[in-house]
C-alpha cells in the first residue's frame, strides 16, 4: 500500500509493508528517504505551520510600489495611479497570513517524518497506528510464564499506553493477571489430597 502527498515542489511518499514503512521526501533543494519499523515510530505527534514567504515579500513590495505611485500622482491632472499594485500587494499579504500550510511530524528512530495535515495525512496516521498496534500485540501481548504478576501488569499497561490495547482489553488482561495471582493461593489453601491404599 502506498500514499503520496504533494504541495508545490515538495512531495512525500509512504509505502507500507507488514513490519515497516518506507518514507521518502523530495523538494527542489534535495531529497531524503529511509525505512523504519512501526514500533520505532513515536506516538508523540508534533505540528508545524508554514507560510509561503514569497507572497509576503512580493505583497510588501507591491504595496510599497502602489503607495509611492499613489503619492506621486495624487495631485496630477491625469488622476492618481498605483491602485492596482496596492490592491495586489494587500491581497498577497492577506494570502500569506490567512493560508498557512499545516503539517504533522511523526518522530522515529531514523528521523522525523513529515506529512500534510489533510485527509491523506489522517489516512497515513491511521494506517501507521493500526499496523504499529498490530505489531506490538503480536510481539508483546502474551503471558510469559517467567514474569511476575507485577511485571505482567507493567507489560499490559505499557501496551495500553502505546495504543496496542484498548481500555477494555487492558481491564481484561489485568483481571486475568489477578486471577492467575489468586490461583496459587487457592491451591495452597486446599488440604493435601489423600490416597487410599
Amino acid at each position: 500500500m502506498e500514499i503520496a502527498q504533494k504541495r508545490g515542489s515538495a512531495s512525500t511518499r509512504y509505502t507500507f509493508f507488514d513490519d515497516r514503512v518506507e518514507y521518502s521526501w523530495k523538494d527542489s533543494s534535495g531529497s531524503r528517504s529511509f525505512s523504519v519499523p512501526y514500533v520505532d515510530i513515536s506516538r508523540d505527534r508534533q505540528t508545524l505551520s508554514e507560510r509561503n514567504v514569497w507572497f509576503r515579500n512580493a505583497g510588501i513590495l507591491w504595496v510599497i510600489i502602489g503607495a509611492v505611485q499613489l503619492a506621486a500622482t495624487w495631485q496630477s491632472a491625469e488622476g492618481a495611479r498605483g491602485g492596482f499594485w496596492l490592491v495586489l500587494g494587500v491581497a498577497c499579504v492577506a494570502w500569506y497570513y490567512l493560508r498557512p500550510v499545516h503539517y504533522l511530524i511523526l518522530p522515529s528512530d531514523k528521523g522525523n517524518m513529515l506529512l500534510l495535515d489533510d485527509a491523506d495525512g489522517k489516512r497515513i496516521v491511521e494506517e501507521i497506528e493500526r499496523r504499529r498496534a498490530a505489531t506490538f500485540r503480536e510481539e508483546y501481548d502474551f503471558f510469559p510464564e517467567s514474569d511476575s504478576p507485577q511485571q505482567l501488569r507493567n507489560r499490559f499497561s505499557w501496551l495500553h499506553r502505546e495504543g496496542a490495547l484498548s481500555d477494555e482489553e487492558l481491564q481484561k488482561r489485568l483481571a486475568e493477571v489477578e486471577q492467575r495471582e489468586q490461583t496459587p493461593l487457592l491451591d495452597a489453601a486446599l488440604p493435601p489430597s489423600r490416597t487410599l491404599n
